[in-house]
């Protein structure tokens, strides 16, 4: 066989393999180039959404600062302050990373009964939402040691013939026993929705975006009721719908009427 025949076969795999590592260089181009086109338009689409029309934030209007705003004691139901931390240390160290403007985290006790209320305040500006929603219960009971035994990320009840916004309802054990929660994250006067695979990261969400654009940082509330026993217990409770009716005017009451509307 002489050297051209010899050659032939060689030089044509050789070619043949060029041109499949071209074909695969030239999909992995395109597939950037997609992936950048889509990067792109949801980038311009986040940047419109700052221009869209949107409803003026609810507001809220609140005379006194929380701690006092809320009453002490509750028909027939005594309120005692509780630290956000165990220790003084342990409480700036909450202050500094929530960089909250208020807070109050009271708990009031009746017999043998008890429930307490915890509120924190951010002024427009001060806090990203999202940063907010990073110390929910669902994170930070966790995280100390918790275990969540229970969840529903769309709890409604009536209160005064009105439907609360959806909030959100937990339940947690640890050695002292089982803690019922519930909570609401309120954003320029509206409850934060949450959903059971994107519990407490739903402000980071592409969703997030669409919804509220990337500012988030209105005036907002986190709300937390909590108490050792079934809330069916205290529900109806003279001092119970006393402290709920002023939790309910800073945001969880400022909700359309009925179930189906939420």
């Amino acid at each position: 066989m002489d050297a051209a025949s010899t050659a032939g076969p060689a030089d044509g795999r050789v070619t043949a393999v060029a041109g499949r590592t071209t074909t695969r260089a030239s999909a992995s181009s395109r597939s950037q180039w997609i992936m950048l086109a889509g990067v792109a338009a949801l980038l311009a689409a986040a940047v419109a959404l700052q221009f869209r029309p949107i409803e003026a934030p609810v507001v809220i209007l609140r005379q006194l600062p929380l701690a006092d705003y809320f009453p002490r004691n509750a028909a027939g139901w005594h309120g005692e302050d509780q630290p956000l931390g165990a220790t003084e240390a342990e409480l700036g160290a909450v202050h500094k990373i929530l960089n909250f403007d208020e807070a109050v985290f009271r708990t009031y006790r009746r017999d043998d009964r008890s429930f307490s209320l915890y509120v924190a305040y951010w002024r427009p500006g001060k806090m990203p939402a999202r940063e907010v929603d990073f110390h929910v219960p669902d994170v930070c009971w966790v995280m100390v040691g918790w275990k969540k035994h229970a969840a529903d990320y769309h709890f409604e009840r009536q209160f005064e013939g009105r439907w609360l916004a959806p909030a959100q309802y937990r339940e947690f054990d640890d050695s002292n026993g089982r803690q019922y929660v519930i909570f609401w994250h309120i954003l320029d006067g509206r409850a934060i929705s949450y959903s059971a695979d994107d519990a407490h990261n739903q402000m980071n969400t592409l969703g997030a975006v669409f919804r509220m654009g990337l500012d988030q940082r209105g005036e907002q509330y986190f709300i937390r009721l909590s108490s050792g026993r079934p809330f069916e217990e205290v529900w109806n409770d003279e001092g119970f719908q006393e402290i709920l009716e002023l939790t309910a005017a800073l945001g969880p009451g400022l909700q359309p009427a009925g179930p189906s509307a939420h």
